[in-house]
């Protein structure tokens, strides 16, 4: 298997708040997902290789079995966004368990375009 290949991220429908798992700040909002990692939009900058916990918020009355998403993240890459005052971070899961690798799949079939 090629190394640089990676799963394609679903552009979501909603932009799903992801907040820091221990304060339950806002940290961005969800702009796509696959079970590699995240895309959040932002309106400030995070530094390369720093490691969050998150909390992402799913939507109610969509199907979902649950209403959020915990996991260990690292930012692999930003980028700013058309909007001059935003972000684009690209982060990778690090700790996630199967359960909500499970929820992140049914998040890209519900949510997804």
């Amino acid at each position: 298997m090629d190394n640089n290949s990676h799963p394609t991220r679903k552009h979501l429908l909603f932009y799903l708040d992801i907040l820091d798992l221990h304060t339950g700040q806002l940290l961005g909002h969800l702009g796509d997902i696959s079970l590699d990692g995240l895309m959040m939009i932002t309106d400030h900058p995070m530094r390369l290789n720093q490691v969050r916990d998150v909390l992402i918020k799913l939507p109610e009355g969509e199907g979902l079995s649950v209403t959020s998403i915990e996991a260990e993240v690292e930012v692999r890459w930003t980028r700013p966004d058309m909007n001059p005052n935003l972000h684009r971070i690209g982060c990778r899961f690090l700790k996630i368990s199967s359960q909500n690798r499970e929820i992140i799949e049914q998040v890209e079939q519900l949510l997804g375009w």
